[in-house]
């Protein structure tokens, strides 16, 4: 990421219309949006395939969690923001203490939590 380049944001969301606002606002804020995928299959592949500076993750993909892919992507060291109707406590302890926006939540939230990970150039 450069000032050239803007941020680019990986977007995990099965639900459409909750993917289309979290694209949207994303996109209105400046980011560029890797996504957004819908499955932990493609998920995984799309990770390790493109390049990006954060990720914002659905917890539950049609009653497929995300846990391997949470992994993979603290392995590689990248930032995770956890998107989920499910308490802190009902997480794997691995995760509770990871950045998360409890649904629903608004695009002002979304962004001021992303700016909160990434570094600005």
């Amino acid at each position: 990421m450069t000032a050239a380049q803007p941020c680019r944001v990986f977007v995990v969301e099965d639900e459409f219309l909750v993917a289309l606002q979290i694209e949207d606002d994303l996109v209105a804020a400046g980011y560029m949006v890797v996504g957004p995928f819908t499955s932990l299959s493609t998920s995984i592949a799309a990770s390790r395939a493109e390049t990006f500076d954060v990720a914002t993750l659905d917890l539950n993909l049609r009653g497929e969690f995300v846990y391997p892919l949470v992994d993979e992507l603290l392995e590689r060291q990248v930032p995770v923001l956890l998107l989920t109707g499910y308490a802190g406590s009902d997480l794997p302890e691995r995760f509770r203490c990871l950045p998360r926006l409890t649904k629903p939540f608004d695009g002002g939230e979304l962004i001021s939590k992303i700016r909160s990970m990434v570094p600005a150039v």
